[in-house]
């Protein structure tokens, strides 16, 4: 699959998002690229992930899956926007708006961590793969075990 450079994704690793009143949403516990855990295995309560995929307006998504991999190759999670959310979408409503977007929300809840690890968020389109942030999880290194 081709990437799409005009086209971005980008999310928030946090611990809850909440709906507040006014159609608003706050991000609890955001991760800014790591996450340390004491040791491994251990279990979050939540984990959650809000991704928004970014495109210019002249070209509106035709399909669009999110997806979450764990170390790069072994998908966790998969949400597809039905096609027909698609179809006949209206024009931005700010005329001064260069890009439209589309956002998901991932729960996992437990969420076990095994071992160290690397979650990214991906998005297929029509045009390609568009690749987004990614979160790396890791034992502190002060409480991680030594070996002998």
């Amino acid at each position: 699959m081709k990437a799409s450079s005009d086209r971005i994704l980008t999310a928030i690793y946090c611990d809850d998002i909440r709906y507040e009143m006014g159609n608003k949403l706050s991000f609890m516990g955001c991760y800014q690229g790591e996450l340390f855990v004491p040791a491994a295995p251990t279990i979050l309560a939540k984990l959650c992930i809000h991704a928004t995929a970014w495109t210019p307006i002249a070209r509106p998504f035709k399909s669009l899956t999110f997806r979450v991999l764990i170390d790069e190759q072994t998908e966790l999670a998969r949400q597809i926007v039905p096609p027909e959310y698609f179809v006949g979408m209206p024009d931005a409503p700010d005329k001064t708006a260069t890009r439209i977007n589309n956002s998901a929300m991932l729960v996992f809840s437990p969420f076990v961590i095994e071992k160290p690890t690397i979650l990214r968020i991906m998005a297929d389109t029509e045009e390609g793969e568009i690749s987004g942030p990614r979160l790396l999880i890791k034992i502190t290194p002060e409480m991680a075990p030594v070996p002998n």
